[in-house]
Parts: structure tokens; sequence; C-alpha cells
């Protein structure tokens, strides 16, 4: 009984940690996309984008194996370090869920999409000198016109539920890395 009642503790604790976790690595994730939209203006802010974007997974690793030398010494398999992984990151893109709706529904209006169809104006009055094909340029640029209406059309709950499984799916995939390299073996007690 005392087993089960330990047993207990540990998993609360977990999921009280990984809601912490997940709050630390969620504001990361707010500061990291507001550089997103400041990037269509300044390519050193699309650079720190990209890098801090690059970084998400060993700020998990980090963050993780910092608490579990303090508090789980005695080691964690690996589905329970992956299952605490991907609470992090669902915690965190929960977060940044709602950053991301502000932004669309009432900060954005339409801008980051001009500024992308706007790109793409430009890249069409680029001379297609040393490129290749300058028809099968025009399809890819075709093909991107086509993917930025797309996007455009989208509402705002639509684009932060786009943005939220993406986060889902990269963080799940990270997940299991972090957890690989997380991992201890518990010791068995004869």
């Amino acid at each position: 009984m005392a087993d089960n009642n330990d047993f207990r503790e540990k998993a609360a604790q977990l999921r009280r940690q990984s809601m912490n976790m997940g709050t630390v690595l969620g504001v990361y994730y707010i500061v990291k996309f507001c550089l997103f939209p400041l990037s269509m203006t300044s390519g050193a802010l699309g650079m720190l984008f990209i890098v801090l974007t690059l970084m998400v997974p060993f700020v998990v690793w980090r963050m993780m194996r910092r608490y579990l030398q303090a508090a789980v010494p005695e080691g964690m398999p690996f589905v329970v370090a992956w299952t605490f992984a991907l609470r992090i990151f669902f915690f965190a893109s929960l977060l940044v869920a709602v950053a991301h709706y502000v932004y669309f529904a009432y900060i954005d209006g339409g801008a980051l999409a001009k500024a992308y169809m706007d790109s793409l104006a430009t890249l069409r009055g680029t001379p297609v000198e040393g490129i290749g094909d300058p028809l099968a340029w025009q399809n890819q640029l075709d093909m991107l016109e086509k993917t930025f209406q797309s996007i455009a059309a989208l509402t705002p709950i639509q684009l932060v539920m786009q943005l939220f499984v993406n986060n889902l799916f990269w963080g799940s995939i990270a997940a299991l890395f972090i957890a690989l390299l997380v991992m201890r073996r518990p010791v068995l007690k004869p």
C-alpha cells in the first residue's frame, strides 16, 4: 500500500514539474514568437529566431537533466522520460497558442500574409539568370503564391490550431531524442 502511495506522489510530482517546465518553455516560445513578425524587417532578428528555434530541444534537455539529477537520482526509464518531455512540450504549446491567438486575432490584421505576398512579388521581379529553367522558377513561385493565399484565408483560430499541432508534432519528435539522452535505468534494489 505504501508503494502505491509513493508511486502516486512521484507521478503527481512529475506532472507538477512538467507543468512548471512547460510554462517556462511556453514563455520562451512567446519571446521567440515575438521575433517572428519582426524578422520580416530585420535579417538579424530572423537569424535570432532561427537560432532560438534550434535551441528548443537543448533547453528542454537541460531543464529535464537538472531536475532529474536533483529529484530523481535513482533514474528514470525511457517511457517515463518521454512522457515527461511530451508533457513539457504540450503545456508550452498550450501557453504559446494563447499568444498566437491574441496576435492573429487582434494585432496582425493580415500584415504577415501581406509581407509574404510582397516578398513573393519581389521574387517575381528578380531576373532568373543563372537560376535554371525560367518556367520551373515561375511554377515554383505560383505554388508559393497559392500556399500563401491558402494560409492567408485561414481564420485566426485555424492558424492557432495549425501552429499548435505543428508545435506538438515537432515537440514529440524532439521528446524522443531528449528522453533517450536523459533516461537512466533505475537501480534495482535486492
